[in-house]
């Protein structure tokens, strides 16, 4: 473990002008010194990134970061990257190119340019140099250990999209980039082969170097032109020269430094232009716990979803100490953002100086720069000195926003902050609000459906649909965001949410969960049949008693519940059945039976039973009695002769048609169509023992005679038919069942 005597993080906020440089160098208590450069800002940058690797006494560039491909960060980045005299740079982590390339055709001169100097940068550092594009979760440690990076943005999924999406040209034409889609779960694997099944892997594993992304990337649709395209975003605020730069602030590389210094653990996030925050305070919703950050995009602006928030950001983010790097460019630092920031208790560093302070009246500017006049003054380097005692600084700081104990004074501050305008989605009032009424609704629609004729192939609720009855209940936000308010709802148990494409989202499906009167009726819908039989077709695919029953073929009860209790068959496998298995492996007795011999199963290679009691011999006698009582004879009959003839025919195997009389009383053995009873599939000329005790001697002799010649193709003699039901029950739970689970009061 570093130890915290001499061990220090040096962070210079390296004076650029308007543009992102920031040099970290780390000096651990024993080994060597790690260095880190994160952007370079204009090109004018060049001359005080070389000033300051000298100053702190920098022989290599262990980690070079460009954040994303503006000028104000890649420009002075590039210009040192081509000094014949520069220090050797070790691993360069950049954005992906190529994600961006793809939609190239769609960009102004602006961004082409930036494109081309990242390009230009990734060339300079050369083959010398590890060079990646990292997305969410790459890391980097310094050799001794004790300082580490971990890449927090963009998401994996988002450079996925841009790199091999159809669907990726959307993300261009609003601003902020929208970000909200990440939220909801991920997509399974398509059982379709993926071309870009390498490139998907590279991209899930942190970092993706440029040999692993092939040169046949599926081109973007092109519906309209740049001009089109460029004019429906400027009806949504952005401006034609910036059109693409939304999306490339918002995959800025993100790093969270973690420094560890003896017992102390310091934390700092550089968050390059990144102004959309919906994927990272979701995904981090207690916050970073970061002493210092660096203001996103100059002090700019702050979204959650599509509305700026400062508030809920800054209160999210909550750092000690904020790096601002701007000089009135643009507008920039804004007041909203250093007002919030103050607000939430932090202390700004900025490159710029202030010349004026404000007592009282009013500040109706909306740049700080001018409203405090910081033009008039030079700019300088901000530079911290972070140890296990704290945080200090050489330089002056911006405003206060914290106090600490070299100020003797007490002060206790009341702000007036009005509600912050983060979007009702990740809004914990709001989206409980939207979850209570999604809730209600598919309740609602449940009882409707229970009210009118139905059918076992109905479909749950289309992801449109509830969009569409928000709209009509006055709920735009939750229609906007319906996919993510259901996914919540979904994770809380209230609701069964079906999984997405990788590739589509919008044909997902919901309804709702079963509550505790829901519960019951499973209960009792499956406790009305005497015997539960399943088949499974895959032997090797389960051996303990719970996944045999999860391995078994259960369409045949999907569809009777869905008419029953008008629960889709879509959740059956996920929710239903697994709730029905916990109450039959707590009240019923489990019986398999291995079938060694397969020719004339059906496929079925392993039969379940499942029955009240613990005898096999008195449930047969049981279920022959039910089955006396259901009369009907000559149709059950029929389904014994025909299984018989089933099991006797190698080719052309008859259908057979389950008597509905039973439909109640046992479930058909079923692997995508009725099976013939377990206690006739067994070799030709096999007799089997039948459980049943009270049974004349001849009675028995007929029905064993009649089974034991099931497997000959000349047998074609008829049970009596007022030995149906006995032989039916017989049948039925016969062949060689072995109890292997009794009822369960209790279960782990």
């Amino acid at each position: 473990m570093t130890k915290a005597p001499n061990a220090k993080l040096m962070v210079e906020l390296i004076n650029v002008g308007h543009g992102d440089s920031l040099l970290l160098h780390w000096t651990p208590e024993e080994g060597s010194a790690s260095t880190i450069l994160i952007d370079g800002g204009p090109a004018a940058g060049e001359r005080r990134i070389r000033e300051t690797l000298n100053r702190v006494g920098a022989t290599a560039i262990d980690l070079a970061v460009l954040s994303h491909c503006d000028a104000d960060h890649v420009d002075g980045l590039l210009a040192y990257a081509k000094l014949a005299d520069r220090l050797p740079i070790h691993r360069y982590w950049g954005p992906c190119l190529p994600a961006f390339r793809r939609h190239g055709w769609l960009f102004p001169a602006r961004i082409e340019r930036g494109l081309d100097q990242t390009q230009a940068l990734q060339e300079a550092i050369g083959a010398h140099s590890a060079i990646s594009w990292p997305v969410e979760g790459a890391g980097w440690t310094s050799p001794d250990g004790g300082l580490s990076i971990k890449v927090l943005s963009p998401a994996a999924r988002l450079i996925e999209r841009l790199l091999l999406g159809e669907d990726s040209l959307s993300l261009f034409l609003e601003h902020p980039t929208p970000l909200g889609w990440l939220l909801a779960e991920a997509a399974s694997d398509s059982l379709i082969e993926d071309p870009f099944a390498d490139l998907r892997f590279a991209i899930s594993t942190g970092e993706i170097g440029p040999d692993q992304v092939p040169v046949d990337l599926p081109p973007t649709p092109r519906p309209s032109t740049p001009a089109e395209f460029a004019r429906q975003a400027a009806q949504r605020g952005v401006e034609p020269e910036f059109f693409g730069n939304s999306v490339l602030n918002d995959t800025s590389i993100v790093l969270l430094v973690e420094v560890r210094l003896g017992v102390v653990h310091r934390r700092l996030l550089f968050t390059g232009d990144l102004e959309n925050f919906t994927y990272l305070m979701a995904r981090h919703p207690v916050g970073l716990g970061c002493e210092v950050v660096k203001a996103p995009h100059h002090g700019s602006n702050s979204f959650v979803d599509r509305d700026n928030a400062y508030d809920a950001v800054w209160q999210w983010l909550r750092p000690r100490a904020v790096l601002v790097s701007a000089n009135g460019k643009h507008g920039l630092p804004r007041s909203d953002f250093r007002d919030a920031a103050l607000r939430y208790g932090a202390t700004l560093f900025c490159t710029s100086r202030r010349s004026r302070e404000i007592v009282s009246g009013p500040t109706p500017e909306p740049c700080c720069n001018v409203q405090y006049a910081c033009r008039k003054n030079d700019q300088a380097p901000v530079s911290l000195s972070i140890t296990n005692a704290g945080i200090v600084t050489d330089g002056i700081a911006c405003a206060r926003g914290n106090l600490s104990s070299v100020m003797p004074v007490i002060e206790i501050r009341q702000h007036v902050v009005e509600p912050s305008p983060i979007l009702t989605t990740l809004a914990e009032n709001e989206i409980r609000k939207h979850i209570e009424w999604a809730v209600k609704w598919l309740r609602m629609t449940l009882g409707d459906r229970r009210n009118r004729p139905t059918r076992p192939d109905f479909n749950p609720i289309p992801l449109d649909v509830m969009r569409q009855a928000a709209v009509a209940a006055n709920r735009l936000a939750a229609a906007t965001e319906m996919e993510v308010i259901l996914e919540r709802a979904s994770r809380e148990g209230k609701v069964w949410l079906s999984r997405s494409s990788r590739f589509r989202h919008d044909d997902r499906q919901t309804w709702i969960m079963p509550d505790s009167n829901d519960r019951t009726d499973l209960k009792a819908w499956i406790d009305e049949y005497l015997v539960v039989q399943l088949a499974v077709e895959d032997a090797s695919s389960a051996s303990a008693v719970e996944e045999l029953l999860y391995a078994a073929d259960t369409s045949w009860l999907a569809d009777r519940l869905a008419e029953s209790l008008l629960f889709p068959r879509a959740m059956f496998g996920d929710i239903l059945w697994p709730m029905i298995v916990d109450h039959l492996m707590r009240t019923r007795t489990i019986a398999v039976r291995t079938l060694a011999d397969t020719e004339n199963t059906y496929g079925a290679t392993t039969i379940l039973a499942l029955f009240h009691g613990d005898s096999l011999d008195k449930m047969t006698e049981t279920l022959a009695k039910s089955i006396e009582v259901l009369g009907n004879k000559e149709k059950l009959q029929s389904y014994l002769q025909w299984s018989a003839l089933a099991l006797s025919a190698h080719h052309n195997k008859p259908s057979l048609e389950w008597p509905e009389v039973l439909n109640r009383l046992v479930t058909p053995l079923w692997l995508g169509k009725v099976l013939p009873p377990s206690g006739l599939m067994m070799k030709r000329w096999h007799s089997t023992e039948l459980h049943v005790e009270n049974l004349r001697e001849l009675e028995r002799a007929t029905i064993e005679e009649w089974i034991s010649d099931v497997g000959s193709s000349l047998t074609r003699k008829k049970l009596p038919l007022e030995l149906v039901p006995t032989a039916l029950a017989a049948t039925l739970l016969g062949g060689g069942f072995d109890i292997i689970s009794t009822a369960r009061t209790r279960r782990l």
